[in-house]
C-alpha cells in the first residue's frame, strides 16, 4: 500500500522524481542500495508513495511514477 504524501517541497530534501518509463531499465550500480527521500522523510527502493492523485515508487534513488 502506497503512502499519502504532500506536493514536494522544494525547501526540504527530496529524490529526483521520474515519469513513467518502460519495464527495460538501466541502474547504475553505485545507486543500487540509495534511499529515496520525500520532503525529508526516507523511503527504501520499493516503497510507493502517492502524491495529488499520482503514483511513484522508490527505485534506486528515484521516484518512478507508476502506470496505474
Amino acid at each position: 500500500m502506497a503512502t499519502e504524501v504532500g506536493a514536494i517541497d522544494t525547501s526540504k530534501k527530496n529524490s529526483e522524481v521520474l515519469g513513467p518509463t518502460s519495464d527495460e531499465a538501466t541502474v547504475q550500480m553505485d545507486q543500487l542500495e540509495e534511499k529515496c527521500y520525500w520532503n525529508d522523510a526516507e523511503f527504501s527502493t520499493g516503497d510507493q508513495v502517492t502524491s495529488e492523485g499520482v503514483c511513484y515508487e522508490c527505485s534506486f534513488g528515484r521516484w518512478i511514477q507508476t502506470e496505474d
